[in-house]
């Protein structure tokens, strides 16, 4: 429940997305959980990139399958649960970013991770700043922002998918 107007403040800052309302408490919290998934999802690069071609192929290859899909899916929900318990629901960023790398840089996930991380880092910034100037001195939410550049990436990628006859 609810007893305050900040509280409520926080609880529709996190459900619109952003991070303006979070001291540095919280970012300092943060760190170590997002320094271990993100160091574990770029250390495990070539095992991503073997498991594209299928189990069996990165079994032959070498890869104890099992052991890299559980540390690779723990890494990958430890840096999600971090990002969306801190910013809110800014989904469209881990959208469109992976993609849009991929697009420029092809599918080596060694590749793939390291500047998804940081082109999603200078997506969001952006963000905050469109979101900070477009109706100054208000503050849009940082989510709102993210949905509107992401819903027309998110359709723009259905589309494609379903002329290659994916859908």
């Amino acid at each position: 429940m609810l007893r305050s107007t900040g509280e409520l403040r926080r609880a529709i800052g996190w459900l619109l997305g952003g991070v303006s309302l979070l001291g540095w408490n919280v970012t300092l919290a943060l760190v170590p959980y997002l320094l271990i998934g993100l160091t574990t999802l770029v250390l495990n690069g070539y095992a991503l990139n073997l498991l594209q071609f299928g189990d069996d192929q990165a079994l032959q290859m070498g890869l104890n399958v099992r052991r890299a899909k559980f540390i690779i899916i723990v890494a990958a929900s430890l840096v999600t649960a971090a990002a969306v318990s801190f910013a809110g629901i800014i989904g469209f960023v881990g959208l469109i970013v992976p993609h849009v790398v991929r697009i420029w840089w092809g599918v080596d996930y060694r590749r793939i991770i390291p500047l998804s991380i940081i082109g999603g880092a200078g997506a969001l910034l952006l963000a905050d700043i469109l979101a900070r100037v477009i109706i100054a001195p208000q503050e849009l939410p940082l989510g709102i922002v993210t949905a509107l550049a992401g819903a027309p990436f998110f359709l723009w990628v259905l589309r494609k998918a379903k002329n290659q006859g994916i859908w």
